[in-house]
């Protein structure tokens, strides 16, 4: 059997870009989710599902363009950084949505998430 045919320290920069397309993947799936399952009445809730890095971010917006701004966040993540990855909704019905009290949707960031995990297992 013959030497390595790469350095063995090299290999972690393979799997931190592995890494990197799977957390990428990932939030790209829940955001994809979040846009098909949130109702769309007047499209505030569907504009305020919140990307952030690190911590939580607590804002929302009346901002129409919070889908492409929460896809852009995740654009911006480079292959040598794995922050932990916050999705959130900070409006003050959110909770309520995702409670059942709309009849049009309920459950939204549960299904997201386990249409996510459902993809990824």
């Amino acid at each position: 059997m013959s030497g390595w045919d790469r350095a063995p320290f090299l290999f972690a920069d393979d799997i931190m870009t592995d890494a990197h397309k799977l957390q990428r993947g990932m939030a790209i799936t829940v955001l994809n989710n979040l846009q098909l399952l949130s109702p769309v009445l007047s499209g505030r809730y569907r504009a305020n599902h919140t990307v952030s890095f690190g911590s939580p971010d607590y804002r929302y917006t009346d901002n129409k363009d919070g889908m492409s701004l929460a896809f852009s966040a995740i654009d911006s993540l480079t292959p040598n950084e794995l922050p932990v990855v916050y999705i959130q909704n900070n409006l003050p019905y959110a909770q309520a949505l995702e409670d059942g009290w709309s009849k049009q949707a309920k459950n939204i960031y549960a299904l997201s998430y386990e249409g996510m995990v459902a993809a990824y297992t």
